[in-house]
């Protein structure tokens, strides 16, 4: 058994130097780090892999990134100590998988016998389980990607939605689906980081914890923001001084309390590196259940670990948002601000690469009711003077929702200057969660 774990282990450390001599070869791994028997290996490959997906290289300061307990000495060793031969690649590459494979479904096969003695499985569930792991097999290079219609999951998901607070929004759009990812623009004062606040709220109202990253704001200044949003016109007092509207602390502190625990925002005094920032996300999403991440916004960003050309820098940072929103389950929004313009705002007209777009599932432009808005809308969309659409003081406008395939929307709002928010009326009275946490605590209490 000693010498059959030992081969078991040289076999893992082969397959790990081939990669590390040609990275390309992970797109047809077919070997998942679960099959490793060694806790070391897993590690590393696991790590490999995401540096490669991230980064199209196999780079081992991401790795130690990725993990601050990566095995930096035992990946040395395999790659200084390695039996690599470049002119048997393939075969290797192959071979080593295939005997991977073989040992990892004994280790299941074995576990699952002594579950059927123990009673812990029936006989039917043993037999079931046992024909899917002998259907995992490795097969050369272009094998098996084209899949038979016998073989393809036609079973139908419901998609989660969270609403937007914006009824003509959702009623186009539904709501932003969970594993999916909307890109935001708008020009200067158009209400972008008023309206994603407002987002953040609305999520928490329904039950999704939020993470935020500012990076024009800090995290006192977006929390008086947020604060502002969330008490409406009864917790708020005017500074008739300086002109500005706060939040009493009586309303302040039922607020708190009801965020604690649902809103996580990032610390920008650990700078903007882009790469840090996601990785921040992303822990905060695996400790706290985050469903719902905001990113204010692009420019803000430093994305030099992405790469030295702008456009490939912002492409691969879109697919790794737009890979993160699919693996967690989560809504991510990303703010982009678009190139200037003296036309009406459009899809194109967002600064970057075209694949912020394309890649994204929503896009939604901001718009503020001005007269630039009046005179350029009636020349893009031949509106008179009399469209409804002017009576508003805001426009989210859906240019992209890949779902519902629905384009060239505008949605109405108004905007309250005293809360920061954005109505659907005019006097809409919003209820968030704090005013109701004076009913539970009693009624708990009466419980108890």
């Amino acid at each position: 058994m000693h010498d059959e774990n030992t081969q078991r282990t040289e076999i893992e450390r082969e397959l790990i130097a081939l990669l590390f001599h040609k990275n390309e070869l992970i797109d047809n791994l077919q070997i998942k780090p679960k099959y490793f028997s060694n806790e070391l290996t897993q590690k590393i490959l696991e790590a490999m892999i995401r540096s490669y997906k991230e980064n199209q290289v196999v780079n081992v300061i991401c790795m130690c990134d990725y993990d601050k307990n990566f095995p930096i000495d035992e990946y040395i060793d395999i790659i200084e100590n390695d039996m690599y031969y470049t002119n048997a690649w393939e075969k290797q590459f192959k071979l080593s998988q295939e005997m991977i494979l073989k040992h990892y479904k004994e280790d299941v096969i074995n576990n699952l016998n002594l579950k059927l003695q123990n009673k812990e499985l029936n006989y039917d569930e043993f037999q079931k389980k046992i024909e899917i792991i002998s259907q995992i097999t490795i097969t050369s290079t272009n094998d098996n990607r084209m899949k038979g219609i016998q073989d393809i999951d036609l079973t139908f998901e419901e998609k989660t939605y969270i609403k937007s607070g914006c009824n003509m929004l959702d009623k186009y759009t539904k709501g932003f689906a969970l594993g999916e990812l909307s890109v935001w623009s708008g020009s200067n004062a158009s209400a972008k980081s008023t309206y994603l606040n407002q987002v953040a709220l609305q999520s928490i109202n329904q039950g999704y914890k939020v993470g935020i990253f500012s990076g024009e704001l800090t995290d006192k200044n977006l929390m008086n923001w947020l604060l502002l949003s969330a008490s409406g016109k009864k917790g708020l007092s005017h500074n008739d001084e300086k002109d500005y509207w706060y939040v009493n602390n009586f309303y302040k502190d039922r607020i708190v309390r009801w965020l604690n625990g649902n809103l996580f925002i990032y610390d920008n005094s650990f700078g903007n590196d882009a790469k840090e920032i996601i990785e921040s996300v992303k822990n905060c999403i695996k400790k706290n259940g985050v469903k719902v991440v905001i990113l204010d916004n692009l420019m803000s960003m430093n994305l030099a670990k992405y790469g030295d050309q702008k456009f490939d820098m912002q492409t691969k940072l879109i697919t790794e948002l737009s890979n993160m929103a699919k693996e967690f389950d989560i809504h991510i929004h990303f703010v982009c601000h678009p190139r200037k313009s003296t036309a009406f705002l459009r899809k194109v007209d967002i600064s970057g690469s075209a694949d912020l777009t394309n890649i994204a599932d929503n896009v939604f432009i901001m718009h503020r009711v001005n007269e630039d808005f009046k005179r350029l809308s009636k020349e893009t969309f031949k509106f008179k003077d009399n469209h409804p659409i002017y009576e508003y003081s805001n426009v989210i406008e859906i240019c992209k929702n890949r779902g519902r395939g629905v384009q060239d929307v505008l949605c109405g709002l108004y905007f309250e200057i005293e809360t920061k928010r954005l109505l659907n009326e005019k006097g809409e009275i919003i209820k968030y969660g704090w005013e109701y946490m004076d009913w539970i605590w009693k009624a708990k209490k009466r419980k108890n």
